[in-house]
């Protein structure tokens, strides 16, 4: 009976860590509400270490607009730390039209993308660690050498 329960502490202790270490760069959150009767409500939450991955697996021949990447990651990581350096609640984008408005700020170490227009309502958080370690996938990916 002790031994069962040493086996259940241990494989209780390896889920929180697993847990802890796929949620360490944090959740891209997805939200999308079709205004129309009967439309889309959608709300998804995925851990932000899935994008890094993921891009890993794309195949070098879908990756043939991005083989020029690598010689810019020195701007794109500049732009990087400037958007992790800029305070909270910074309204980077804002695009107003007489039926749709778009928001892009910046919020916590994420970049938020609202969009609101009358056939639907969008947001999407996606956190700039993840953004900068998918991008260095993709160039890592791409580069030709």
């Amino acid at each position: 009976m002790l031994l069962l329960g040493k086996l259940a502490m241990g494989m209780m202790g390896t889920m929180l860590v697993g847990a802890a270490v796929v949620s360490s760069d944090g959740f891209i959150h997805v939200k999308i509400h079709e205004k129309q009767p009967g439309g889309t409500h959608l709300s998804l939450v995925v851990p932000a270490m899935l994008a890094p991955m993921a891009a890993h697996f794309i195949p070098k021949g879908e990756l043939r607009d991005a083989r020029d990447l690598h010689q810019y990651m020195p701007v794109v990581q500049a732009a990087l730390s400037g958007l992790r350096d800029c305070p909270d609640g910074t309204t980077l984008v804002e695009v107003l039209d007489q039926d749709s408005h778009v928001t892009v700020v910046k919020d916590g170490g994420s970049l938020i993308v609202d969009a609101d227009d009358p056939g639907e309502t969008v947001h999407v958080a996606v956190p700039l660690r993840a953004t900068e370690r998918t991008i260095e996938e993709i160039a890592a990916s791409s580069d030709p050498n």
